[in-house]
């Protein structure tokens, strides 16, 4: 790490070079000394990173580098701060030399700060010059640049073809997959076919490869078989020479590239070969070629295999999408695990088997980290022992080579210099935390790990290095949003803990409980993290060395008065929500509020208060000279902004979307020219806060304009020039109101804000025009994803949106006078419009009658979902491609449509007052439908018996607030080609029973029937129910509350008094929950026979007295909670309750208040 960033401080100092900073304030000497010995000791820097894995002193050595480095990078960023003070930047080019010497020496404040760094700087340089002179105790090796040599590591890493492991557990499908491959679908392939096999360090895969390289069946189907270790040094010469002794198994003598080629050539020429390239890391696909042209020799099935750690490998490799191998199940890693952690027949004792679980649960489905810790625990028999392990991170555990950490430190040290300090840094964030891509590069930006260059601005090389990330398999599950751009991903937390290992004490996570209420910090710890959903007062009172603070939060986090965040460069305090003003906040961060004291945070770059409670954004803020990023998104209490935000020369990304009760501007926002990011922009008749504030801003993303209707003229409009802000994505244009507003006016101010070409999101609220402008066409909105109109009153009919090739979601509302969403007429030969849309949402529509004019079965060919609400003359065409289908407030023609969507697979209804039964047919020819749910038809009184006879595939069935709902049908499907795994009955309070056909749904695995009150009866013969797994029953009251959600009051509508006797039949019930019957007083001693019970669940009973005794012998139960039952409360309190000894086998017991409401439903 001291490595990655030593770069950024040399980078720091040529700016300050560049700029001629130095010369201003009278330090250049100074500087030009510290990046003299700054390059002298970069230079053994890569040759230190490695070898302080096993030497102490060199260690010890870097992190004092370490310490003086961010040192001086406070020193650089005070004397940047001073010349942005003397009004440098713009008046440089104005002053000769000799001003700037009388500037040096006689101006007051300039002698005095001069006075001050002179004294930190020599300091600073002795510390250097010491710590350059130490470095030659140590013998390191000088490197060029980010070339290292690499034979080392190659050295370490051999593989060859045998299979050296005992049992291989878990991959039995992987290997038939490639070896299927192998001799079926390469045959298909005129070239030579290229597999490859992509995963994490340690994930198995050149065991896999060797797995299927000695398969019986890949023995006889090719004529020769190679396998090469490739490692880091792709030279093809070598290579070339390692493939023809691996085919001829002798040695091959020193020759020449063309003769050796010609050998090769020699030996697979017509011949149906298989080669293993194994650990590929090779990024140069000129050199892949230059190997691949000589093995284009073979005959039809020749094939290659190759393992990569890196996906970018496999994608230009590859002649066929990549095999990403994925981790093992829990199960066999446990048995990856056994196997050496119980070998030779060594007990397993079940105190260190079910510990031995625990620890397996952290290797997250890696091979090498189940065998790592089996090995480590074989000779360990003490329970301390394990419970030791288990309780440690990876980073604390012994390390040898053929561990997990020194496996994925190659993929690491793989990296770019200025990657690995921005992989190191995602340590600040919890294991398995969902980590936003725009927050994360500016994290990096707020701490200096990147910074423009080539051309290109910070932002751009953060989207790059996180790309390279993914291609590298350093990030997973990542989530992509509708312009197929990463939005958000985790870390697998064996990689969190590679990033962990290297930042070491500099980075610390601090879960915050009850007990927390002093958090020590060495000087080391530069990144600060809180998690925590508790409303506590912290005291951190050595926090001047912190340089990222963040505070993941759900509760209400309190700061110490006495704080100290001298060199801050990051504040992130995402959802808090504060019970004092923010100016008291911010003052906890020295007395924000007060110019006199923001010496203090003269560092900071970013501040994250969004999702907060906070009113007013205090004027001190404008003081933060270096301030990058400001996000208040979604701050709905926040009314006022500061008047001088534009004082903040150096802002680029301002988040204020989301903030309702902010009413204007501040002025001259323009003024912000180095603004990337605006995401709102309150149109005002103030002074600097008209709309052609915008003119002069090259902001991108997302921008949200609103008040259009305060534009002075179509003039002011034009000005803004949205059509040369070719960065933007998404853009909403929005009228707070319409009308006063003429209509002529509105289309002009339409008409001039025309956008960029580029434009892939746009939403327009509130128009009161009837027309179009020009530039609803293909040529302009040609890149469209997505469209958003609503509340369009006077709108007669909607433009050619079918025409946009790219589009793919429209969402249509609020507009009276439509009839038709397409009006276009198609010749014969003429192709249909939307070819590409897959989502259409149509809302509060009355005269909407059909989708288009012209309807044909070639219509919406790409369309998967359709959400109809409010369209009381709609009905639906036949549309094959539609899957998932929500209707609300629809009427008996539009319901009665719905048997003309063949390809459904999910469907919900929602909301009706008037209609007591079904359609006949209405679900007739849906043999897919998989999902369906009834929500709110409150005058709803049957369900047709046979209703669901058609519904063959239907898995899951939802019906809730249907309160005259009698019973359900009696003949459900229970003998199609799919069976009902899972089914949910919520407040129908006047349904009396269950129909005998349940008996029948022998793959049903979840039932839940919440605020049922009059339900009495079950099915007698519950036994049939094999599968059934989780049962959820609760009397608590539901309100419905919108489309598709409800809200609950705590309190029961069920009078049972007892658990129906047909549950003693569900052997195969693994979850019961239990809540809310008032009158409950005991359970049943048949509890007991739910031999597969593992977990139960009690809450709100408060007249139940005891659970039976038959609740000892579930030997299964591993969880039980007792939850809002006072009586059970006091008869099972931990340690001192009179029957704590009938549960206190149980392993995972939690006796108390109610936790989680999720729990009872």
């Amino acid at each position: 790490m001291a490595e990655a960033f030593l770069n950024v401080l040399l980078e720091n100092l040529n700016s300050l070079v560049q700029r001629r900073i130095g010369l201003l304030l009278g330090i250049d000497k100074e500087i030009q000394k510290f990046t003299s010995t700054l390059s002298t000791i970069s230079a053994v820097l890569e040759d230190a990173e490695e070898k302080q894995l096993t030497d102490r002193s060199i260690k010890n050595w870097l992190q004092k580098l370490t310490d003086v480095s961010f040192q001086l990078d406070d020193v650089l960023d005070d004397c940047e701060k001073e010349a942005f003070r003397l009004g440098y930047e713009e008046e440089k080019k104005k002053w000769n030399q000799k001003v700037r010497s009388s500037l040096s020496c006689f101006n007051p404040m300039n002698v005095l700060f001069r006075y001050k760094i002179a004294n930190k700087m020599k300091e600073i340089g002795d510390r250097l010059d010491q710590i350059a002179s130490e470095r030659m105790n140590f013998h390191l090796r000088e490197t060029v640049g980010e070339r290292r040599e690499k034979f080392g590591l190659r050295e370490r890493r051999q593989t060859g073809s045998i299979v050296t492991e005992p049992h291989v557990y878990g991959r039995e499908e992987d290997k038939e997959k490639i070896v299927g491959f192998l001799l079926n679908d390469e045959r298909n392939c005129e070239d030579l076919s290229i597999y490859s096999i992509v995963g994490l360090g340690g994930m198995g895969k050149t065991t896999l490869a060797q797995l299927a390289f000695n398969d019986e069946r890949v023995d006889k189907h090719f004529e020769v078989k190679m396998w090469v270790c490739v490692s880091e040094d792709f030279d093809v010469k070598r290579l070339v020479k390692a493939i023809i002794e691996s085919a001829t198994k002798t040695g091959c003598e020193a020759l020449d590239m063309d003769p050796l080629q010609r050998r090769l050539q020699d030996i697979l020429k017509r011949k149906r070969f298989l080669l293993v390239l194994d650990d590929v890391w090779n990024e140069d696909q000129e050199q892949w070629d230059k190997l691949k042209y000589v093995l284009a020799c073979g005959s039809n099935g020749a094939s290659i295999v190759v393992t990569t750690r890196l996906k970018k490998v496999a994608s230009f490799m590859g002649t066929v999408p990549m095999h990403y191998l994925s981790g093992l199940s829990e199960y066999d890693c446990w048995l990856l695990f056994k196997q050496r952690a119980f070998a030779n027949q060594r007990e397993e004792l079940p105190n260190l088997v079910k510990i031995g679980k625990e620890i397996v649960r952290k290797c997250k489905g890696v091979p090498l980290a189940a065998k790592a810790l089996g090995g480590l625990m074989r000779f360990k028999t003490e329970e301390h022992e394990w419970l030791s392990v288990m309780q440690s991170e990876f980073w604390n555990l012994p390390q040898d080579e053929s561990s997990i950490l020194p496996a994925l430190r190659l993929s690491y040290f793989n990296l770019p210099i200025e990657q690995r300090r921005c992989f190191a840094y995602c340590a600040v964030f919890p294991k398995d935390y969902k980590i936003g891509k725009e927050r994360l590069i500016h994290l990096w930006m707020a701490n200096g790990l990147i910074s423009s260059k080539r051309g290109l601005d910070a932002e751009d090389i953060g989207d790059e290095i996180l790309d390279e990330l993914y291609w590298r398999s350093f990030i997973q599950d990542i989530v992509k949003d509708s312009f197929d751009d990463i939005s958000s991903f985790r870390m697998h937390d064996l990689v969190h803990d590679l990033a962990q290992s290297i930042v070491e004490d500099e980075c610390r996570i601090v879960e915050v409980d009850d007990n927390t209420h002093l958090i020590n910090l060495s000087k080391r710890v530069r990144h600060l993290t809180l998690s925590t959903s508790r409303e506590k007062i912290i005291d951190i009172p050595c926090a001047e060395s912190l340089r990222t603070f963040m505070v993941l939060s759900d509760g209400t986090f309190y700061g110490d008065y006495n704080l100290k965040f001298s060199s801050l460069r990051a504040f992130d305090a995402k959802y808090i929500w504060l019970s004092t003003p923010l100016p008291a906040l911010l003052s906890n961060l020295k007395h924000l509020r007060n110019l006199k004291h923001l010496c203090n945070l003269k560092h900071l770059r970013y501040l994250n208060l969004s999702n907060s409670d906070i009113e007013i954004l205090p004027g001190s803020v404008c003081s933060l000279n270096h301030l990058l990023t400001l996000d208040l998104s979604f701050c709905y209490s926040l009314h006022k902004l500061p008047k001088r935000i534009s004082h903040l020369k150096s802002l680029r990304h301002l988040y204020i979307h989301g903030c309702r009760k902010l009413s204007h501007m501040p002025p001259h926002i323009g003024r912000l020219t180095c603004l990337k990011t605006l995401t709102a922009f309150i149109v005002n008749q103030r002074k600097g806060c008209h709309l052609d504030e915008l003119h002069r801003l090259n902001i991108g993303g997302f921008l949200r304009i609103n008040n259009l209707e305060e534009v002075g003229s179509p003039m002011e409009a034009i000005s803004t020039n949205l059509s040369a802000k070719r960065n933007l994505k998404e853009l909403e244009l929005a009228w707070s109101t319409n009308e006063n507003e003429s209509q002529d006016k509105a289309e002009q101010v339409l008409e001039a804000l025309a956008p960029s070409p580029n434009l892939k999101s746009l939403s327009i609220l509130n128009y009161n025009g009837i027309h179009f402008p020009y530039w609803f066409s293909d040529e302009i909105l040609g890149n469209l994803v997505r469209i958003t109109l609503s509340n369009f009153q006077n709108c007669l009919k909607l433009p050619p949106l079918g025409n946009l090739k790219s589009l793919r979601e429209l969402q249509i509302s609020g507009m009276n006078i439509v009839q038709y969403m397409d009006n276009e007429s198609y010749d014969v030969d003429l192709t249909r419009g939307f070819l590409r849309l897959e989502t259409l949402r149509l809302e509060d529509l009355p005269n909407l009658e059909r989708l288009s004019r012209e309807e044909g079965n070639d219509m919406f060919p790409c369309l998967f979902s359709l959400y109809v609400d409010k369209c009381p003359k709609l009905t639906l065409p036949s549309v094959g491609s539609v899957k998932d289908l929500t209707i609300c407030e629809g009427h008996e023609l539009l319901l009665k449509s719905i048997s003309d969507l063949h390809g459904l697979t999910s469907l919900r209804i929602y909301n009706s007052d008037t209609i007591t039964s079904f359609p006949p047919g209405m679900l007739q020819n849906l043999t897919v439908l998989k999902s369906l749910t009834i929500d709110r038809f409150t005058k709803l009184q049957e369900l047709p018996p046979d209703m669901l006879i058609a519904l063959g595939a239907l898995e899951d069935l939802d019906v809730s607030f249907c309160h005259e709902l009698r019973c359900l049908p009696e003949r459900i499907p229970f003998r199609g080609p799919t069976l009902l795994k899972s089914i949910a009955v919520k407040s129908c309070k006047k349904l009396k029973s269950l129909p005998e056909s349940f008996q029948d749904l022998t793959a049903i695995q979840s039932l839940d029937i919440v605020d049922c009150a009059k339900l009495e009866t079950f099915p007698s013969c519950l036994n049939r129910l094999s599968s059934l797994q989780s049962l959820t029953m609760s009397g608590l009251e539901l309100t419905s509350s919108g489309r598709g959600g409800y809200s609950y009051e705590l309190r029961a509508s069920h009078k049972l008094v007892a658990l129906p006797e047909a549950l003693q039949h569900l052997s195969s019930l693994e979850v019961m929950t239990i809540s809310y019957f008032l009158e409950l007083t005991t359970l049943p001693d048949w509890l007991g026979n739910l031999a597969s019970l593992r977990e139960l669940i009690l809450v709100g009973c408060p007249d139940l007295t005891h659970l039976p005794t038959s609740i000892q012998s579930l030997s299964n139960l591993q969880k039980l909670a007792i939850e809002s039952c006072p009586k059970l409360e006091k008869r099972y309190e931990k340690e001192v309750g009179e029957d704590w000894h009938k549960i206190s086998h149980i392993p995972d017991v939690y006796v108390g208040p109610k936790r989680y409401a999720i729990e009872v439903l």
